[in-house]
């Protein structure tokens, strides 16, 4: 088995699973000899908004201690194996291929026996926990798949820290429809006496994960508006005070862009406090963090900027066009727009469309795709018509770039399946469209 039937293969099970899925997860990591045991210390992290920042902002801050971190983000973002990284590089394709060819053995015996076959995230994430066994990290940053209760990833017994960054409307056909409901699902991930950090600002949601923590005996650190504030900020990043249980950590420097990334940073400052850093190694770890198609901006040779950001939900969305209007004032804005089929996409479109000059809208690269030419109707039918039809990827983001004039800000969002395909394009090293910002 190559990598490509490796994917090919994982693409190839059932998307998603709820309630069975640990009782499967759990039987797969059985046969595979429970290497979640074997990935050093846990942290594990879920909310509806900012959970991979504050993964990756985590991550920094342990490597930036010297450790050796493991990281389980997901969905990829531009090839499938960025998901599982060591020290920020990804695994090695001929590596997936190698532990998929372990685990199809095990699920094939599953199956036979009479067992339900497990899902794609199933077993990806069991395929993660071989991969950070394998590699003997001290520290994995475990990122939730969906929900928490009954995701694959919450088979772990004794993480050191858990964190729900917040909550909000999203994936409401399989968490619920209110903050409550998914909160409750969120709450899952609590485990006893273990303590867990939220960033929740919901009154009825953070009742609900108030009442959980109580259940489960765990200390609960909640980080609201008031722990962070916003000294300085640019296209370069931003200086921010961040409130931690030590108290003040002034004139911390972080690259990623937006006031909800300061928000996120104050989060995984308490996670990394309970994980016994020092103010040293959080300062350096967050100052050196790097967090691709979150808000990442990258410049064209005498064009305009780009902004990639995979904001897939109404509150990513909303604090991205926040976040433009506050780091780009007064510069028009070209929106290149490609969202999923089953998310909320008026609620995700209405405030970026507020800020475009203009807008093209193409199709991500998924089965669940969003069609490019119904998207633009139902910006029309949001009081935005013309918008440009391109359903390829690269060649709207093409056309956006050939359109824009140096003082304009190219934006690309609305999926990881749009902005993982953009990224790919733009940084193809043979079509020298843009450079990293610092690089030029």
């Amino acid at each position: 088995m190559d990598y490509a039937e490796a994917v090919g293969y994982l693409h190839g099970l059932q998307r998603l699973g709820v309630k069975l899925g640990l009782e499967r997860t759990q039987e797969l990591l059985r046969r595979a000899g429970r290497p979640d045991r074997k990935c050093g210390r846990i942290v594990h992290i879920t909310g509806t908004s900012g959970k991979g920042s504050v993964a990756a902002l985590v991550e920094s801050g342990l490597r930036a201690a010297g450790h050796r971190v493991g990281l389980y983000t997901s969905p990829s973002l531009e090839r499938f194996t960025d998901r599982f990284q060591v020290d920020r590089v990804d695994m090695a394709g001929a590596e997936l291929a190698e532990l998929v060819g372990v685990l199809r053995g095990h699920i094939d015996a599953m199956v036979a026996e009479g067992h339900e076959q497990p899902t794609e995230f199933e077993v990806t994430t069991v395929l993660g926990f071989l991969y950070y066994a394998r590699h003997q990290v001290d520290w994995l940053v475990l990122e939730v798949g969906v929900g928490g209760r009954y995701d694959a990833t919450n088979v772990i017994d004794n993480p050191a820290v858990t964190c729900i960054t917040n909550i909000g409307l999203d994936h409401t056909d399989w968490l619920g429809s209110t903050e409550e409901k998914i909160a409750w699902e969120k709450a899952g991930i609590m485990k006893p006496a273990v303590p867990c950090v939220t960033g929740t600002e919901h009154p009825g949601a953070l009742d609900v994960i108030r009442a959980e923590a109580e259940a489960q005996n765990a200390v609960l650190a909640e980080v609201g508006r008031g722990d962070y504030r916003v000294a300085l900020f640019g296209p370069e990043g931003q200086v921010v005070d961040l409130l931690g249980a030590r108290g003040w950590y002034r004139g911390v420097r972080l690259p990623l862009l937006g006031e909800h990334q300061a928000q996120n940073a104050a989060i995984a400052l308490r996670v990394l406090e309970l994980c016994g850093l020092k103010e040293e190694a959080i300062r350096a770890g967050f100052t050196a963090v790097s967090w691709p198609g979150r808000m990442e901006l990258l410049s064209t040779a005498g064009g305009p900027l780009v902004l990639l950001d995979a904001a897939h939900n109404p509150a990513k969305c909303r604090a991205l066009a926040e976040a433009v209007g506050q780091y780009f004032p007064g510069r028009p804005v070209s929106l290149v727009l490609g969202a999923l089929a089953d998310k909320n996409v008026a609620e995700m479109a209405r405030p970026l469309l507020e800020l475009a000059e203009r807008t093209w809208v193409t199709t991500p690269e998924s089965p669940r795709q969003l069609a490019a030419g119904r998207l633009a109707e139902l910006c029309a039918e949001l009081g935005y018509p013309g918008a440009a039809v391109e359903p390829g990827v690269a060649a709207a983001v093409d056309a956006a770039l050939a359109a824009a004039g140096p003082s304009h800000v190219v934006v690309i969002t609305g999926s990881f399946y749009t902005v993982g395909p953009a990224r790919r394009h733009l940084l193809d090293p043979t079509a020298k469209k843009v450079v990293l910002r610092g690089q030029e």
